[in-house]
């Protein structure tokens, strides 16, 4: 079939490493190979080519040149649709002023043929069933009025489960700010977190090749990572399948599946989030820390992984560095009641 690449970063990161693997998976999916990223405005710039990524020049000078927050890669095998470049993933559409990119690995033919799928607005331009996916879910999200991460999220993954039961349906799709993935096939997609402290050597399994995370990666940069097959020898984590995953700066930020939205939080960031949205008031990190019996340094580490997802804020009035004891911090306000929805639910 194809494989899917995908990376999620808090900040502006070259993929010179992980993709450097990943083009040689074009030894086996050699109908074409495209990869696209995202400048900070919303703006996508693609590359691709309808030859296998192992034999292109291309492939090979850009795997440098590729630098962004948010990146999409296909290797592709064709099932459905000539080898031409408008058959060639990623696929890039405008939608509420952002470009929308999506990538797809399996089979849903027969939707173009349903009635209940038929396309009223947004028309392919190649023959692709991946390519009449993803302009039948940018309709459907189009018709949103409430435009908030939980309920693009859930429309999402209803989208993806229905489209799913004529086959295999796995995607990759980004709006430049969030990264969302989805898997009906078990073992079929994997992701691995690359977070603070970087240490160690990593391997490539496509290539004897091996860098030192240090070197690698600055000190505060959190990356995730996703795979149809583990790239290196780290810690890669099947994803479930029927579940809808969310990326943000370089973190697992939200799953949707059939029990519902609900954000990904370890036990330490459970217990900080609960203590910050449970007070009336914004919260000083030292009266944090003394309450949850932690050292100032480990309840600012949770702090700046939960500021990294998006979940909380300093106070705009501080006038003191985000890790001094005096440092206020508060729920965001725009994500509460998901905060609510996930405290009231997760148990630990």
């Amino acid at each position: 079939m194809c494989e899917l690449f995908a990376l999620s970063s808090n900040r502006v990161v070259g993929i010179s490493f992980s993709w450097r693997g990943f083009r040689w998976r074009g030894r086996i999916h050699r109908d074409g190979w495209g990869v696209a990223w995202y400048f900070d405005n919303g703006l996508a710039r693609l590359v691709k080519e309808p030859r296998p990524s192992v034999e292109s020049p291309i492939a090979r000078l850009i795997v440098r040149g590729v630098r962004g927050r948010i990146v999409i890669s296909h290797v592709r095998w064709a099932s459905r649709g000539g080898i031409s470049y408008v058959n060639t993933r990623p696929f890039v559409r405008r939608l509420w002023d952002r470009d929308w990119v999506f990538a797809h690995n399996g089979t849903v033919s027969e939707i173009i043929g349903d009635p209940s799928y038929r396309l009223k607005l947004c028309r392919p331009i190649g023959e692709t069933d991946s390519e009449y996916a993803f302009c039948y879910i940018l309709e459907k999200l189009s018709s949103l009025r409430d435009r908030g991460l939980e309920n693009i999220a859930s429309r999402l993954w209803r989208l993806a489960n229905s489209i799913g039961w004529y086959g295999k349906f796995n995607i990759l799709l980004s709006n430049g700010e969030y990264l969302f993935d989805y898997m009906n096939r078990a073992e079929t997609l994997h992701y691995l977190l690359r977070h603070p402290p970087h240490r160690g050597i990593v391997r490539l399994l496509d290539e004897d090749y091996e860098v030192r995370l240090e070197e690698l990666k600055s000190r505060k940069e959190y990356a995730a990572i996703i795979a149809t097959k583990p790239l290196t020898d780290e810690e890669w984590k099947p994803m479930n399948p029927g579940t809808l995953y969310v990326f943000y700066n370089g973190d697992l930020l939200l799953t949707v599946d059939n029990n519902g939205s609900r954000l990904v939080l370890d036990p330490l960031e459970y217990m900080v989030l609960k203590t910050i949205r449970s007070s009336p008031h914004s919260v000083r990190l030292g009266d944090l820390a003394g309450e949850l019996g932690l050292a100032l340094s480990e309840a600012y580490m949770v702090i700046e992984k939960l500021r990294n997802k998006g979940l909380i804020r300093q106070h705009s009035r501080d006038n003191v560095s985000a890790d001094h004891p005096m440092a206020r911090y508060y729920t965001t306000p725009g994500i509460r009641s998901l905060i609510d929805k996930t405290l009231t639910t997760q148990i630990l």
